[in-house]
């Protein structure tokens, strides 16, 4: 397991690293009172592939990350896992178990090393129901979230996971020259962006975009994707499968 080391507040490190400037549910916040705030927390080091937080743990604290990113994972009883979303400095973690005690609903995995702020509950809940600003700014973000849930379910439920990944692609392409007709993502996220934007693996981003290449579909430029054949792309989501390679085609005609 790796190692997670407490960093105590008068360590010497990064300023924005142990401080709360940077949390966007406390920027409403004056100065003073979020000074007292990282009195109250616990700065601690997370080294990348290390659990932050794991599913069904009892919700004691809420946590701010202050620097670094990390994956909010569902895993399978297979011991396979997929990304719900990614989480970076500035956001805020076990919120919702700080408010109601419950157990948290995912595990969280540090991507790369982080720095993290532990608030006791207490400490949360107390300054939830003297800040408004803050609840609001909560309840705003749960908004957005169930929004986003609501549009991935929907989206999840009609069609298969390459379906997903191609039409992910095609909502991010873009005319490549005005007038013309050939489409290209001028920047191709990572497999694991992907991945998360899609509720699939990075298995299989690769292998789908694999596919397009086999098939002439599309070709990597650097960082962008060229798609050389913008309808076949389209057929691909409509159909709900794989069109048939070139050549079987060209075998059954």
């Amino acid at each position: 397991m790796t190692e997670e080391r407490e960093t105590p507040s008068g360590q010497e490190g990064p300023a924005s690293a142990l401080s709360l400037g940077s949390v966007k549910i406390l920027s409403s916040v004056p100065e003073e009172e979020r000074r007292y705030l990282e009195t109250r927390c616990s700065f601690r080091r997370i080294a990348a592939g290390a659990v932050l937080l794991e599913r069904f743990s009892l919700g004691s604290s809420t946590y701010f990350i202050t620097e670094g990113r990390a994956r909010i994972v569902h895993r399978l009883e297979d011991g396979d896992e997929f990304t719900i979303a990614t989480v970076a400095r500035g956001d805020a973690l076990g919120e919702i178990s700080a408010i109601d005690g419950g157990t948290s609903s995912a595990t969280v995995v540090a991507e790369e090393d982080c720095t993290v702020a532990e608030l006791p509950k207490e400490e949360f809940q107390a300054l939830i129901v003297r800040r408004g600003e803050v609840a609001l700014s909560l309840l705003k973000r749960w908004a957005g979230i169930i929004r986003d849930l609501d549009d991935k379910v929907t989206r999840v439920s009609r069609i298969g996971p390459e379906q997903r990944i191609y039409s992910e692609i095609i909502r991010l392409a873009r005319v490549e020259k005005p007038g013309g007709d050939r489409w290209i993502v001028p920047e191709l996220p990572s497999h694991q962006d992907l991945a998360v934007r899609t509720q699939t693996s990075r298995e299989a981003v690769a292998s789908a975009i694999a596919d397009l290449y086999s098939r002439g579909i599309a070709e990597r430029r650097t960082r962008s994707l060229a798609i050389r054949d913008y309808k076949a792309l389209k057929d691909m989501v409509r159909q709900g499968k794989a069109l048939p390679a070139p050549n079987a085609r060209a075998g059954n005609a």
